[in-house]
């Protein structure tokens, strides 16, 4: 009996794990994997460019095929004037350029991308063979010299130039097809991973816990690296929860005894411990946290159990866990989604905030009607703050649960929606007795001749089952001038708490907004223009 497509397509890529995440990738054997095509449309993307990128396109399928990214490149011709000319709609502009052909202006580069954010307000990535200043809202470059130097490999090769018509080495193409296909463009074109959930039997360690005991399972090299890996995942603010088929008095006995394990029994937020089915512990996890599973990556070394969730959880990313546990963490380390171009203060105290969530939820039954006032809710509305883009666009591209219109907007729509008179964007910081939040929400408005109509409302799920979502709406609104208002509402496949809050009206009179007052023991403080 043959296999169903569902398992060959994850053996598959569990086979090609190997060729794909070697230390130095080598072109041969990356043109002979066969993998799957992505699945979902096409995503187009515009390439500028002034030397020869379709080598390096070529190398990159591979990689977009394991990453489930499908795209529609469309290629300019070689100009050195970046004209962006039949410019047309796209999801991602890249400009591709052999840094040694440009004026020697510093500023020239950034003045051409000015004129693209113009036509587009699509995510900009620059990719120079040196370095060049390029800035702006939604703007991302990369320091093609720095991975080429991390892999060990010449960033150019002159002889090849005239030749290739790109001054970039055979190698360096293999190792930038990588990081391009992995990690830049899904970090700007992919919902992101917000979690890893990971096994411990050959996987954290090599041994079995149950058969060679807390001294005797091995930590090598690899796997301490690993470990380190995951933990510092953590600091970036992406959940680490721990799946695993074992006794749980067992597995706290090995991480109280094993002091050598970067992992502590506390980095994790979820622990799913049993003998249970592990796509039911999946679904716990991602429950827990209060995520889609689609946003939990599964690390295991069985081959059977990683094909059966993938079947059971198609949209859930899996890594296959090797012996080799270096190349486990290499594996990791260019998962799609889960590197991030940026860090903000907001991520880095997600995992605390959901640790003190436990604390809210036993106050909430221990003391419900002074549940506020014992909270110490504090609430900051910031109405136009244009040091908060990046923070807009974050939002916009992550939240899921509450998300009233799922606009998916970018810091150049943002920073357009700042300057124009009749629009207005307030963010939402929360803080309580057990952590500060941080920005939680977004509300962005117009003021037209009937009111105001709220294009985008953002609350983090973070933010959620404290209670707080009529404070935290009604509180931006009444930043704005008093009108009524009206909400845009989408219907996603997600997205049923925000329309579960805002019921069956999405009209509000003026009075509605003007009259509310928080509950007691919530403080809010306004910073206005």
């Amino acid at each position: 009996m043959s296999a169903s497509p569902a398992l060959e397509h994850s053996l598959r890529r569990m086979a090609a794990q190997e060729t794909l995440f070697a230390p130095r990738p080598n072109r041969l054997q990356l043109l002979g994997l066969s993998l799957d095509k992505a699945t979902g449309p096409a995503r187009r993307i515009n390439i500028w460019r002034n030397h020869a990128i379709e080598t390096l396109l070529t190398l990159a399928q591979p990689y977009l095929d394991w990453a489930d990214l499908a795209l529609e490149p469309w290629l300019s011709g070689y100009d050195d004037s970046l004209s962006f000319a039949e410019h047309a709609p796209a999801e991602l502009e890249l400009l591709w350029l052999d840094a040694s052909r440009l004026p020697a202006d510093a500023g020239w580069l950034n003045g051409r991308i000015a004129a693209l954010r113009a036509m587009s307000r699509a995510p900009i990535l620059v990719l120079a063979t040196a370095s060049v200043v390029a800035s702006g809202p939604d703007v991302q470059s990369a320091d093609l010299a720095a991975v080429c130097e991390a892999a060990g490999v010449p960033l150019l090769d002159a002889r090849l130039a005239k030749v290739a018509g790109s001054p970039l080495s055979a190698a360096a193409q293999s190792v930038i097809a990588r990081e391009l296909a992995c990690r830049w463009l899904p970090a700007l074109l992919l919902p992101p991973v917000k979690a890893v959930a990971v096994d411990l039997d050959h996987t954290l360690y090599a041994g079995v816990l149950g058969e060679d005991g807390p001294d005797g399972v091995q930590l090598t090299p690899g796997h301490a690296e690993l470990q380190g890996q995951i933990k510092a995942l953590r600091e970036r603010g992406i959940f680490i929860a721990l799946v695993s088929r074992n006794e749980q008095a067992d597995v706290k006995a090995l991480f109280e005894t094993r002091a050598d394990f970067p992992l502590r029994w506390d980095d994790f937020s979820v622990t799913e411990v049993s003998w249970g089915d592990k796509a039911e512990a999946l679904q716990r996890v991602a429950q827990a946290l209060n995520i889609d599973v689609s946003a939990v990556a599964f690390v295991d070394d069985n081959p059977g159990e990683l094909a059966q969730v993938a079947s059971r959880l198609p949209t859930l990313r899996s890594v296959f866990a090797h012996a080799d546990a270096a190349l486990t963490a290499r594996v990791l380390a260019h998962l799609p989604a889960l590197w991030r171009w940026r860090v903000s203060a907001e991520d880095a105290k997600r995992v605390d905030d959901q640790r003190a969530n436990a604390q809210r939820a036993e106050l909430a039954s221990v003391h419900p009607e002074a549940y506020f006032e014992s909270l110490g809710v504090k609430l900051r509305f910031s109405l136009n703050d244009a040091s908060r883009l990046a923070r807009m666009a974050e939002m916009s591209g992550k939240t899921n649960q509450f998300n009233l219109a799922l606009a998916r907007l970018g810091e150049a729509d943002y920073a357009a929606r700042l300057a124009d008179p009749a629009g207005s964007v307030v963010t939402i910081e929360l803080a309580d007795r057990f952590s500060d939040s941080g920005v939680i929400g977004l509300l962005a408005a117009r003021q037209g001749s009937e009111g105001i109509t709220v294009d985008e409302l953002l609350i983090s799920c973070r933010a959620m089952g404290r209670r707080l979502e009529d404070s935290i709406v009604i509180g931006a609104l009444q930043c704005l001038p008093a009108a009524s208002v009206r909400f845009v509402v989408t219907e996603g496949p997600r997205n049923q708490p925000a329309r579960q809050w805002l019921g069956e009206t999405t009209e509000w009179p003026a009075d509605r907004v003007q009259s509310f007052t928080p509950p007691d023991g919530v403080q809010i403080e306004r910073v206005l223009p």
